[in-house]
């Protein structure tokens, strides 16, 4: 019997009812406790994408052509939803189409005087991106993701919005950098773009390194934006943190896109290889940090939930891209609390060091189940009839209780 059978069997045995109240994310921070309410998101466990929440291309382009990018982002042609995932690939092949739909095919693609083709041109690959139809200013944004073995493939996860441009940029991967994620933001002010590092001004945005394999098992990529600051984080653990203030609203994507052989992100992947492996993504959500914005959580099925998250840890902490270490003295774990039906919840402890004494437990007024909080899962389950059930967690001295019954 696999883990999943045993959570299914457990609940049945214990006749655990349904409980669906709003979950929760916090930063259980050494000096405070932060907490985040569900606002937008999307567990993927539907046949068919949901069409009113994402697109599948940028709105304004196929492709980012200045960019020298091969594919060709298709309605929908290179994604699949399967175990309760979206899976998004690149497939070599040849495709005549238009850069920019309404534009006529003899158009010319002209960026910063600079001529890139005509509107209608061959592409050489297709590919597979989502765009959220909905735009979002400030929050905690997370997604928990997988890539394809094969090398040359470029997987992001961004905001974009503004004219002109405003970006943020959670991660950008090459598929043959294993233990690197690409962070970056884009300002509309061009003197924000650039700081020094040591003895000159380059572009804010870099490769950080970690102890850790991305091909190797499922990561969690998240980006707190704030009116004062974004930080990054993997798997819970704080990478970048950039205090440059960005407030336009922006789109959510995440694509897998194709580089040029001279192009930004080069080199391209193995021409001989006709279909990329699965740019895989669980979940993806969207945390705010106002209450009454909050919404319900989407019900879920019970799945396998892919519950194992790999364990990196950062090892490139440059002033440049991570700030001064000063910055990072509070810096904790975050806990999320997700109910997957039928009263199991699903705990997750995310960070670079959860402390061994940190713990948590489920009082119904009568039992109190106390249990060590381990990275990861921590599955807890509520029995059909309670009345009463408090979650209680405990470390840095700290006391986060909640409510689990509506």
């Amino acid at each position: 019997m696999n883990r999943f059978h045993k959570i299914l069997f457990l609940a049945a045995a214990l006749h655990v009812y349904g409980v669906l109240k709003a979950q929760r994310l916090w930063q259980f921070n050494k000096d405070t406790i932060i907490a985040w309410y569900y606002a937008d998101g999307d567990e993927f466990e539907q046949d068919t994408l949901d069409s009113q929440k994402w697109s599948y291309w940028y709105g304004w382009s196929r492709s980012i052509f200045s960019q020298k990018e091969q594919e060709y982002y298709t309605d929908g042609k290179n994604l699949e939803l399967k175990n309760g995932c979206l899976n998004l690939f690149a497939v070599r092949e040849d495709t005549t189409a238009r850069m920019v739909d309404w534009l006529p095919d003899s158009d010319s693609m002209i960026l910063d005087g600079r001529f890139y083709g005509l509107n209608k041109q061959l592409f050489h690959y297709t590919a597979g991106m989502i765009q959220s139809r909905k735009r979002y200013k400030y929050g905690y944004f997370e997604a928990k993701f997988s890539i394809p073995e094969e090398k040359g493939y470029w997987p992001a996860f961004w905001l974009y919005g503004g004219t002109p441009n405003e970006e943020i940029d959670w991660m950008e991967l090459k598929t043959e950098k294993k233990n690197a994620i690409h962070v970056g933001r884009h300002s509309q002010k061009k003197e924000e773009n650039k700081m020094r590092d040591v003895f000159r001004k380059k572009w804010w945005g870099d490769w950080v390194y970690f102890k850790g394999d991305l091909s190797k098992g499922y990561h969690v990529i998240a980006g707190e934006w704030t009116p004062e600051y974004v930080k990054y984080f993997l798997n819970g653990e704080c990478i970048a943190y950039s205090k440059v203030p960005l407030h336009e609203e922006k789109v959510l994507c995440a694509n897998i896109a194709v580089p040029g052989k001279d192009g930004s992100f080069h080199p391209a992947p193995d021409p001989a290889i006709r279909r990329s492996g699965n740019f895989t993504i669980d979940y993806i959500r969207v945390w705010t940090s106002d209450q009454g914005a909050e919404k319900p959580f989407p019900e879920m099925m019970f799945k396998e939930t892919h519950d194992t998250i790999a364990v990196t840890k950062l090892t490139s902490k440059t002033k440049f891209l991570y700030g001064k270490r000063s910055d990072h003295n509070n810096e904790g774990f975050t806990l999320s609390l997700i109910p997957y039906g039928n009263g199991i919840y699903n705990l997750q402890a995310l960070g670079k060091d959860i402390p061994a004494n940190a713990h948590f437990s489920v009082s119904d007024g009568y039992r109190v189940s106390d249990q060590v909080l381990k990275y990861g899962a921590n599955l807890l389950s509520i029995r059909k009839g309670q009345q009463k059930a408090i979650l209680t967690v405990e470390c840095y001295g700290k006391k986060l209780r909640y409510d689990l019954l509506p």
